[in-house]
């Protein structure tokens, strides 16, 4: 037989013993009891209510309270004539003036009695816990000493100095609110029977299961009582006030070896929007740590619009203008441009911006992928590739060797994964275009139809330095609390002539350092020459001896390239970033003159 499952909310001690004595010779019924009395009743039940309880057992003001506060059935347990009855019994001796005080489940019944008794006795009912105590005060000062009560009297009695005697519930009022329990619930078993097949078809599958109520407390919950995963209830509260306002977003968060995807939707039951968020679990391909996938939600981003990093009235204008079009496809896109110039925040806005921005963005960085990672992503069922209608953004896919790049290609054409996922593709270009870089760009465009936003290097649009300066200074005044106004005439000067080698991100970062160290309304020449010159990359001075100048300039060229590799011990990453190339130009000099 099925167990019929109670939540006891009971007001005072002495009813929680009565309530576990009970229980221990019934089979047919499950108690869960909790001591407390009105309020701290009513919020222990809205704790614990998505339990998945079948109904709720308490005592008169309490369990008026917590009827308001949850849809799940109520009983009362009722005082009877013969608990009001031993405790007027109790205080015959008493030499004082007493009066009953109660809310009305307990001044209905002494009415009756003291009427049939013929009880000369105030009776005064409660209507909230708030007046309780300033009609306790008047009895007082009508010379009442004694308050024959419920609980919340007894405690505004001894708040008073009076005397008080608890109306306590006996054993038959207690067991007559546990039978009519169970008649309620029996009353709708088919819809119980429902209930418990579909709440197990919800969590006997590898997910979990919460729905929210409309104020945005917990109202069913698949966690075992002993099994709630705390590091997912947390997450779930990150994201909460999001999934309450907008449906059918999902968000993935990586918990050490697992990814966890977080799917939210809005159900409408008489006209109360509920909450239902599902989380759905599976291996994730790679450590915690590691930062060669990296995932990314809407609800995490602070960004602020277009102009922050794109802001201008002249080239960079009609850059902004493509950003936001662009958004708005579904095709995949390829944004190419020098190192600084803002490729990363371009794709994040596109994301954010654009159709699928309501599910995870997964950013795959090549630049940390080796070949058995990379396979791994291409054939692995749990690859942020197999996902359906997210965004994923492979940056930096020159780093990817020629095998590489037709694996990716093969499994893109053979899986529909464009058509799937907005693909955003991101090239690094340097002064001197590779022919590989030209050729990728090339197989890009013409194999995916890639739209392609190309972004400009700061010398190129150094009109636009002075509105980008005056917007990145507004937040570093906020964010630093500074009031700085802007750049002196000179120092402007300065900054429009520099050539920004590693452009936004360069700017930046000297916008940054400059506003720390300045104490004036506006931020002076001589500090902004002496970081730029700073900034200025030191060319290594080597004496003439160390090259034959009757070679040729192919070959001169490269014996500084084996001198700089030198001083950077063999490091070809800070070797190129030093000549100015990329890694793939480096790679094939290299090659060249070693005959490989």
């Amino acid at each position: 037989m099925q167990k019929v499952k109670i939540l006891v909310i009971a007001p005072y001690e002495g009813m929680t013993e009565i309530f576990e004595n009970i229980s221990k010779n019934r089979e047919d019924i499950e108690l869960t009891i909790q001591t407390g009395d009105l309020n701290t009743g009513r919020k222990i039940v809205e704790n614990l209510a998505h339990k998945n309880y079948d109904v709720i057992i308490s005592r008169g003001g309490t369990a008026e309270l917590i009827r308001s506060s949850v849809e799940i059935p109520v009983v009362d347990i009722s005082i009877s004539g013969y608990d009001i009855l031993r405790s007027i019994k109790m205080a015959e001796s008493y030499s004082g003036k007493l009066v009953i005080a109660g809310f009305s489940g307990i001044t209905k019944q002494a009415r009756v009695l003291c009427d049939l008794l013929q009880y000369d006795i105030n009776i005064i009912t409660f209507t909230s816990e708030d007046g309780a105590l300033a009609a306790l005060r008047q009895a007082r000062s009508n010379g009442a000493s004694l308050v024959l009560c419920d609980m919340t009297g007894a405690n505004y009695a001894k708040i008073l100095n009076m005397n008080s005697i608890l109306i306590t519930s006996g054993t038959e009022s207690i067991n007559d609110a546990i039978n009519e329990a169970k008649k309620i619930v029996h009353s709708s078993n088919h819809v119980h029977k429902q209930k418990n097949l579909f709440q197990s078809l919800l969590t006997d599958e590898d997910r979990e299961f919460l729905i929210y109520d409309p104020a945005g407390s917990l109202w069913f919950s698949s966690f075992s009582i002993d099994g709630m995963n705390v590091s997912l209830m947390n997450v779930v509260q990150t994201y909460l006030k999001a999934f309450l306002k907008v449906p059918n977003q999902s968000v993935a968060r990586q918990i050490r070896d697992k990814v966890y995807t977080f799917t939210c939707r809005h159900l409408y039951i008489d006209e109360q929007k509920y909450t239902a968020i599902i989380i759905n679990q599976k291996p994730a391909l790679f450590t915690e740590d590691d930062i060669g996938i990296t995932i990314y939600n809407k609800p995490d981003s602070d960004s602020a619009n277009f102009s922050s990093f794109f802001g201008g009235s002249n080239k960079i204008g009609i850059t902004a203008h493509i950003i936001e079009e662009y958004s708005k496809s579904y095709l995949p896109v390829l944004i190419t441009g020098e190192d600084g110039t803002g490729k990363d925040k371009v794709a994040s806005l596109m994301y954010e911006n654009g159709p699928y921005s309501t599910s995870p963005f997964y950013v795959i960085d090549c630049k940390f992928i080796s070949e058995r990672k990379w396979n791994h992503i291409m054939n692995n069922e749990n690859s942020p590739l197999a996902d359906v209608h997210s965004t994923i953004y492979i940056k930096n896919i020159c780093m990817l060797s020629h095998s590489q790049l037709e694996k990716l290609f093969h499994y893109m054409d053979h899986t529909d994964l464009v058509k799937r996922n907005r693909m955003i593709f991101s090239l690094l270009i340097t002064n001197e275009i590779s022919p590989e870089a030209t050729a990728m760009k090339s197989h890009l465009e013409k194999r995916l139809s890639c739209l392609t936003l190309n972004l400009l290097p700061l010398r190129e649009r150094s009109d636009d330095i002075p509105s980008i300066t005056a917007l990145y200074l507004h937040k570093l005044n906020v964010s630093l609390g500074k009031q700085i106004i802007g750049l002196e005439a000179e120092a402007m000067e300065l900054f429009t002539a520099f050539p920004w080698t590693h452009n936004l991100d360069q700017l930046q970062h000297v916008l940054k350092e400059l506003a720390v160290v300045t104490k004036t309304p506006y931020i002076t020449y001589n500090d902004v020459k002496y970081f730029l010159d700073q900034e200025t990359p030191k060319i290594p001075s080597l004496p003439s001896s160390d090259f034959d100048l009757t070679q040729t300039l192919d070959e001169i060229n490269y014996q500084i390239i084996l001198t700089v590799l030198a001083e950077e011990h063999e490091n070809k990453e800070k070797t190129a970033n030093r000549l100015g190339i990329s890694r793939s130009t480096l790679w094939r000099i290299l090659k060249t003159h070693n005959g490989i």
